[in-house]
This record gives structure tokens, C-alpha cells and sequence, in this order.
């Protein structure tokens, strides 16, 4: 072990409060996993970070187009109530066909609006971001990445 103090200049040695022991190679594994999970931790909290914000803009634009598909589907609602209001007093007239496909047809657009709602603005929370987070592999080979050893198999004989 270093017993003695090393010679360092006069300036320097002021510096220096302590020598400690040598450096083993065990420190070394020690530096370089605590570095790794320091590396993993910065990782995450940046992949965390991204997906927070791209989720937060995600449902920033969720809301806007929910606003502007329910607004539209409440102006068809009131269109549709007013023309068969009008219908019915005789203001307007058409032939019992068209209306009813008229009616029919607006109503079936407010389903598939309703429809588009449900499955696009309200899918279920992204999970892939825990995909991210894994520790990467570092060319390590898994048992069924390596070549098989002896020889390899032959065809059947006849």
C-alpha cells in the first residue's frame, strides 16, 4: 500500500487534502456500474420527459378536435330539428322519401361522428414508452444468438 506521501509540488500539495488507496480493479467495475446506471437513470428520465410532453400535446389536440366535432354535430342537430319542425308546418315540402332520407341520413352521420369520437379521440394510453426503457443490448450474445457447435446435420441417406 502507499505508506508514503507522494512528492508533489509546493503549489499542488496545498490542494491536496488526502491520497487515498490505490485504484483496484474492483473500483473500476464499481465506477463503471455505478456510470451505467447513472446512464440508464438519464435515459429514462429524458425518454419520461418526451413522452409526458408528447402526451400532453396529444390530448391538447384531442380536445380541440373533440370541441370542433361536437359543435358540428350540435349545428346538424339543431339543422335537422329545424327542418322537420318546418316540414311539419308545412313551410317546407318534399316528398315523404326525401325527407325521411334526409333525416335518416344526418342522423346516421351524427352516429359516425359519435363513432370517430369513441375510437380515435379516446384510445387507450400509450404503453410503448416501456418498450424504451429496457437496457439496450451491447452485442451481448443470448444462448440462442450463438452458432451451434459440432458438425453440422447431414441429409438423410438412402
Amino acid at each position: 500500500m502507499m505508506a508514503e506521501k507522494p512528492a508533489l509540488p509546493a503549489d499542488l500539495q496545498r490542494l491536496v487534502e488526502a491520497v487515498g488507496r490505490p485504484v483496484a480493479p474492483e473500483d473500476v467495475d464499481v465506477w463503471a456500474r455505478v456510470r451505467e446506471a447513472q446512464d440508464l437513470s438519464y435515459r429514462l428520465r429524458t425518454i419520461v420527459k418526451a413522452w409526458d410532453r408528447q402526451q400532453t400535446q396529444d390530448r391538447q389536440l384531442r380536445e380541440r378536435y373533440a370541441w370542433w366535432l361536437m359543435l358540428a354535430m350540435a349545428a346538424q342537430a339543431v339543422i335537422i330539428n329545424v327542418v322537420y319542425v318546418l316540414m311539419g308546418a308545412g313551410k317546407l315540402v318534399f316528398e315523404p322519401w326525401t325527407a325521411q332520407t334526409f333525416i335518416m341520413s344526418v342522423f346516421a352521420e351524427i352516429g359516425a361522428l359519435v363513432l370517430i369520437v369513441v375510437k380515435y379521440l379516446f384510445t387507450p394510453a400509450s404503453d410503448k414508452v416501456l418498450d424504451l426503457t429496457e437496457r439496450p443490448k451491447r452485442g451481448r450474445r443470448t444462448e440462442s444468438d450463438r452458432p451451434k457447435r459440432g458438425r453440422p446435420k447431414q441429409g438423410r441417406r438412402k
